[in-house]
């Protein structure tokens, strides 16, 4: 089974190095990387741009999971195009709202006058949970460094652009005949947890994870439980059929 990899906003796939190993060996990983990605405007675009790399690679249906941006992009191809499953880490399905579009307005704005390195900086510790960065600092150094130096602002700017953009796809969601999971934290300021739950009795074929001490990213902070859970998704793809 493929299984392709999206990571989310101001990452790179660098997001699963960690994560990876711990997924059954018998799937083959495929890492999309959008972070350099310029010139779009739309989620779309993105989900073009997948088009191409599972097209090249010779997928047939793969399994898409996503991480935040990498899930509304995820979202996008599913609409369009056959898979085998979907998984949405900390995701969401809904449009912006427009108190969140004029959020994203000025996100691109701050990007645009103070560059990568300051907004990098400002937004990445923002992803866990105070607990886990006084655990990790580490590991929330490494990857603010990294990232503030290999994004360019104007990647940023136009993934800014293009998920305040993005179609909503609630009702897509509720078509998808296929297995769906969510991996949510209660800690998220992101994707807030009673708005995600709401999407999840949507769901055709739901599998959910509810991370108490977890905030955007639980690949990072509950990679285990995370694993397991993705582990065990997995195994029942194979008894759903199109």
């Amino acid at each position: 089974m493929d299984i392709v990899w999206i990571h989310g906003f101001g990452e790179d796939p660098t997001v699963w190095e960690d994560f990876l190993p711990r997924i059954n060996a018998k799937y083959t990983a495929h890492l999309f990387d959008h972070a350099r990605s310029t010139g779009h405007s739309s989620i779309q675009a993105y989900a073009t741009d997948l088009e191409a790399f599972v097209t090249k690679r010779g997928l047939q249906r793969p399994v898409l999971i996503g991480h935040s941006m990498g899930g509304y992009i995820a979202l996008e191809y599913a609409a369009r195009h056959p898979v085998a499953g979907l998984g949405l880490f900390h995701s969401s399905a809904a449009a912006d709202s427009d108190e969140k579009k004029t959020e994203r307005d000025k996100t691109r704005a701050f990007i645009a006058k103070n560059g990568t390195e300051s907004y990098i900086q400002n937004f990445y510790p923002k992803m866990f949970t105070a607990h886990f960065r006084q655990k990790n600092p580490k590991t929330i150094a490494q990857n603010t460094l990294r990232y503030s130096s290999t994004l360019a602002p104007e990647a940023l700017m136009d993934a800014t652009e293009s998920m305040k953009n993005r179609r909503d796809h609630l009702e897509t969601l509720a078509s998808f005949p296929f297995p769906v999971f969510q991996i949510l934290g209660k800690q998220d300021k992101f994707v807030p947890l009673e708005k995600a739950l709401e999407q999840t009795v949507l769901l055709q074929h739901p599998s959910l994870l509810v991370l108490d001490q977890v905030a955007h990213a639980g690949m990072l902070e509950a990679p285990e439980l995370c694993a397991d859970f993705v582990n065990y998704w997995l195994t029942t793809i194979s008894s759903y059929t199109l």
